[in-house]
């Protein structure tokens, strides 16, 4: 079941919440070593083409949209008998938040970190599918855990951007350009990501 999930991605994406400016719009996605950037919160819904990319996908390996989320259904019913599993419950959070089912995937992201407090990048992912669940809003409890994650990894590539959007959606922008200029060092020069970085913290100077 686990591998049928993986092979059905629906968006690796996940989204940092910030909606001020078209520079300033993140996306990070942990698939190491890769650091991807995208304009999702620049305009309109950023959820709105997540069940079209899922049909998609799913049609591509011959699993209907009813047939992932039976799979979803029947991971989240294995991990209420088993909640002793945090890797279950990281491939739980995963697939909710594939699905836009972004309570759920916090829900489920709760259970893991629990289990594992000091992953950072389980913390990242926690704070960022709760920062969807709560309006795309970093502030309060998804900005304690990205601060977390940073303290166990500073180098977090995730966290470090989550952070830059937290400062820069209260208008601290310095402090959102300090966050990001860390993330440099860290990509290929030649990424494409290093130009979009480089548009964010523009985008903050201005």
């Amino acid at each position: 079941e686990a591998r049928l999930l993986e092979d059905v991605p629906v968006d690796d994406a996940a989204a940092a919440p910030v909606r001020h400016g078209r520079g300033a719009a993140i996306i990070v996605s942990i698939a190491v070593p890769l650091l991807v950037f995208g304009l999702y919160f620049a305009v309109g819904n950023p959820q709105a083409h997540l069940p079209v990319q899922a049909a998609e996908d799913s049609a591509a390996h011959g699993l209907t949209a009813q047939q992932v989320e039976a799979l979803v259904e029947r991971l989240a019913a294995r991990m209420r008998e088993n909640p002793d599993d945090p890797e279950g419950w990281i491939l739980l959070g995963r697939s909710y938040g594939r699905l836009s089912r972004f309570d759920q995937a916090a829900q489920a992201y709760a259970n893991a970190a629990a289990r594992l407090p000091r992953d950072a990048g389980l913390l990242a992912d926690y704070a960022d599918s709760l920062a969807m669940s709560q309006g795309r809003r970093l502030q309060g409890e998804p900005e304690k855990l990205v601060a977390r994650a940073l303290e166990i990894d500073p180098r977090n590539l995730k966290a470090l951007a989550l952070a830059g959007s937290a400062a820069f959606e209260k208008k601290d922008f310095a402090e959102a350009i300090r966050y990001w200029e860390r993330i440099l060092p860290l990509v290929p020069s030649d990424a494409e990501s290093v130009r979009t970085i480089q548009a964010n913290i523009a985008e903050a100077r201005s």
